[in-house]
């Protein structure tokens, strides 16, 4: 399929689920004491967002001469998708940081342009490094319940 296709796709869909979520968040409550801009202020300004992203995308596909194809399901998208549906299976199970480190893991190393050899420290370190501070500053410091898991007694 060619890419431009697929972009005007992908353009679409964000459009129509932009679209719904701009709709859903019309349910949103105010509550007592809230005054002017209310709960469903900043999910209707990201869908707008959202939106007019999406119509540059298929604006930009269009004006473009570009006849390039892709392979939608190669080896990388697949592993990609597992990663992302056991990471989903055990999210609450193993917490959210051991699942986290898998996860920037894999993806790190599915869009590594360089050697495996070469990287591997840097992408150990950010795959450790990334999903402990997601923890510390929006579990520990914000209260943001994230599933603690395997490692509840650190957190």
């Amino acid at each position: 399929m060619k890419l431009k296709h697929l972009n005007i796709i992908f353009a679409g869909l964000l459009i129509a689920v932009a679209g719904v979520f701009y709709h859903v968040s019309d349910t949103f409550k105010m509550l007592p004491g809230q005054k002017d801009i209310g709960p469903k202020a900043f999910p209707r300004a990201v869908c707008i967002c959202i939106i007019i992203l999406a119509v540059l995308l298929v604006i930009d596909e269009l004006r473009k001469n570009d006849d390039r194809r892709i392979q939608i399901f190669n080896t990388k998208f697949v592993i990609g998708v597992a990663t992302a549906a056991l990471v989903f299976l055990l999210f609450k199970r193993v917490g959210f940081v051991l699942c986290g480190i898998v996860s920037v893991f894999v993806m790190e190393v599915l869009l590594l342009n360089e050697p495996f050899k070469k990287a591997w420290p840097l992408v150990t370190a950010v795959a450790v490094l990334v999903p402990i501070a997601i923890q510390l500053v929006f579990g520990t410091f914000l209260k943001v319940p994230l599933p603690k898991g395997l490692l509840a007694f650190l957190f």
